[in-house]
Parts: structure tokens; C-alpha cells; sequence
């Protein structure tokens, strides 16, 4: 996978995903990190998703956190992207390419 296909706010999103593993003292990288990542990066495009599904911001963030706190812990070491992380980026991928779109956006 070639992260320069991804946009300078996709870019962010997983380097806050990296930023929020290595912080919480986790090796890999999983989903609730690159969801945390794109909710904090993305603002404008998950309040408007909430928004239309009347979702609360705040339930889903603690939900997300609490997910996070629950991942398993250890010393040293570099992050990694999980096999699922792998593949959400990789479907993002797939689904920028059928949709003739360069690059791979957070929408």
C-alpha cells in the first residue's frame, strides 16, 4: 500500500492512529485508533455523518476511548497496522480506484 496515495488529511488521521498507540503504551495499530484518528482530524465530516444519524458525538468519542483503554499493552517495540487496520485501508483503497478517484480521502 502506497501512503501517498492517501490525501494530507488521511495521511494525518493514521499518524494520529500511530501518535494515540504508541502514547497508550500498544503495539498495533487497530480500528479504534484509526477511528479516533479520523474523528479527530476529520471534525467537519463525522460531525455531519452524526448529524444525519442523529448519533451523539460524546457517546460514540467515550465508546471509541473505552475500546482503546481495553486494547492490550506493551513495552517497546514499534507500532504496526493490525491485519484489520491493513484491510480497511486497503478496501479504502479498492473503493477509491472502482470510483476513478487519484486519491484516497477521509469522505
Amino acid at each position: 500500500m502506497n501512503f501517498n496515495n492517501f490525501t494530507i488529511k488521511s495521511q494525518e488521521a493514521i499518524q494520529q492512529a500511530v501518535d494515540l498507540a504508541r502514547n497508550s503504551g500498544q503495539q498495533a495499530i487497530e480500528t479504534p485508533h484509526l477511528l479516533k484518528g479520523i474523528m479527530s482530524v476529520g471534525e467537519n465530516v463525522i460531525n455531519f455523518i452524526l448529524n444525519k444519524l442523529s448519533i451523539n458525538k460524546q457517546s460514540i468519542e467515550s465508546s471509541v476511548d473505552k475500546m482503546i483503554a481495553s486494547l492490550p499493552k506493551v513495552s517497546g517495540g514499534e507500532p504496526y497496522l493490525s491485519r484489520e487496520v491493513n484491510d480497511v485501508l486497503q478496501k479504502a483503497s479498492d473503493f477509491s480506484s472502482k470510483d476513478g478517484d487519484q486519491f484516497i480521502s477521509l469522505e
